[in-house]
């Protein structure tokens, strides 16, 4: 009986582990009314990697799909080897320009800000850029960390016009309560919660990722690509999203 509740539970270890470093993409479409553009636009989204080294395969299955790449925060955390957070960078800029916003396990990298720059990392603190793609205008904006940042609403759309496709990114879901139908934003995307990271008979510490609408905007809360605490996952598998955007008929 001890034999087989120590199989038993190496069983479950071993598929938790597995599951905390899954390498998927997601492919997900999104219909904006904002956007107008013919050619839809592809996004790469990718949050809270924490200690994982972004695997070959996860870049070979966007390279010459994804236009821009944005990282929804907690790229890296105290401990990670600086070499490990470059090697990333470097291979998400190989696909396409990187945007990046902090999440609350970046601020334990002091040298995180001069490594994303010296990586030419566009960071979107509480501001926005703005990015041609055919004859449409996107505007992605950015905001800090809620928890452990100072996030600054007016300065993030004080840039941005009333109309346009506004895509935010927070990394943690919870900013998306201060926000209304008069923001005008088309597309949430954030991370922080890995969905529970482990989830027993469907309960966790936070709900499941997935997409939902609020404020009249599109909203996806990632399970995120890494783990925190423990290298291990249940319920709440790893992921990656490659969004593409196009026209709402």
């Amino acid at each position: 009986m001890v034999y087989i509740a120590v199989i038993f539970f190496i069983s479950i270890l071993s598929y938790m582990f597995k599951e905390g470093h899954r390498n998927e993409v997601k492919s997900e479409e999104v219909k904006l009314h904002s956007f107008t553009e013919l050619k839809p636009f592809n996004l790469f989204f990718i949050s809270d990697i924490h200690r994982r080294q972004i695997a070959h395969s996860i870049i070979d299955k966007v390279q010459g799909k994804a236009d821009v790449i944005v990282i929804g925060g907690d790229l890296t955390e105290k401990g990670v080897p600086i070499d490990r957070i470059k090697q990333n960078l470097v291979l998400l800029q190989k696909v396409a320009p990187v945007f990046f916003v902090w999440g609350n396990n970046d601020y334990e990298c002091p040298d995180l800000k001069d490594l994303l720059e010296s990586c030419n990392v566009t960071i979107l603190k509480n501001g926005s850029a703005v990015l041609n793609h055919g004859t449409q205008q996107i505007y992605l904006l950015g905001v800090d960390d809620a928890s452990v940042g100072t996030i600054d609403k007016p300065s993030t759309f004080s840039h941005v016009p009333n109309e346009g496709c506004k895509i935010l990114i927070s990394h943690n879901p919870v900013f998306a309560n201060r926000l209304s139908e008069g923001d005008s934003v088309s597309l949430f995307l954030s991370g922080h919660t890995h969905g529970g990271q482990i989830r027993l008979f469907h309960w966790g510490l936070y709900p499941n990722g997935g997409w939902s609408e609020r404020a009249g905007m599109r909203m996806l809360v990632s399970n995120g690509y890494g783990t925190s605490g423990v290298p291990l996952r249940l319920g709440a598998k790893a992921e990656t999203h490659l969004i593409t955007i196009s026209k709402e008929l």
